[in-house]
């Protein structure tokens, strides 16, 4: 055996080359799945905390203000308003995307259930139209949670901008893409088209003047 680095020949040796390579050996971040992520929620990891699995990543959520918790009420009590038993409308309950994400959306009017997801949340197939409401969050919103539930196929994504006062509309979802084709911003005195032929007036989450 002589000194320095071993020589091994072959195709092995093609394969311990790219092991060693730099890239190879590049530090990379962890992501956790669902299981990892319930696993750490039973251990007490998040207690006292707020906090949603997307893309593999554990997002802590900034505390609500009033202003936000206002309008998720109010969109929650006037979609079951209009919709009735027609559909179920979740407020801050998770829904699943995949094995990487399982977000809590403000509100998720979703497919009915006999059981109300008593043995499972609602998965991406079972939500037809998700809404976010949006005060300190709005880049997020935008940006990696668009594209989470539009590569899961959410049909229909809002994002209720509390300061701007207007909702911006996400439909035609690219799957592929991560994407959604089409966005439409509406504001105060237009309407919100609802699952079953409904619409919601902007006018009752939108922040009062």
């Amino acid at each position: 055996m002589t000194g320095g680095r071993a020589r091994i020949a072959g195709p092995v040796s093609a394969m311990y080359d790219a092991f060693m390579s730099p890239a190879a050996s590049s530090p990379a971040p962890h992501r956790f799945t669902r299981e990892e992520y319930h696993r750490m929620g039973e251990a007490g990891l998040f207690a006292n905390e707020r906090v949603e699995l997307l893309d593999g990543a554990i997002i802590t959520m900034s505390p609500q203000k009033s202003a936000h918790a206002s309008a998720v009420s109010r969109a929650a009590y006037s979609l079951i308003r209009l919709l009735g038993s027609s559909f179920l409308v979740r407020a801050q309950l998770p829904i699943v995307l995949d094995d990487w994400s399982e977000p809590e959306p403000d509100v998720a009017i979703c497919a009915p259930e006999p059981t109300h997801y008593q043995s499972a949340h609602p998965t991406a197939a079972d939500a037809l139209l998700v809404l976010e409401i949006a005060e300190s969050s709005l880049a997020y919103d935008r940006g990696q949670k668009a594209a989470a539930y539009a590569r899961s196929g959410i049909p229909m994504y809002c994002v209720v901008d509390l300061t701007a006062r207007q909702v911006e509309v996400m439909t035609e979802r690219d799957r592929a893409a991560g994407r959604h084709r089409r966005s439409e911003i509406r504001t105060e005195g237009q309407d919100l088209p609802l699952p079953g032929g409904a619409a919601l007036a902007l006018a009752e989450i939108l922040p009062a003047r």
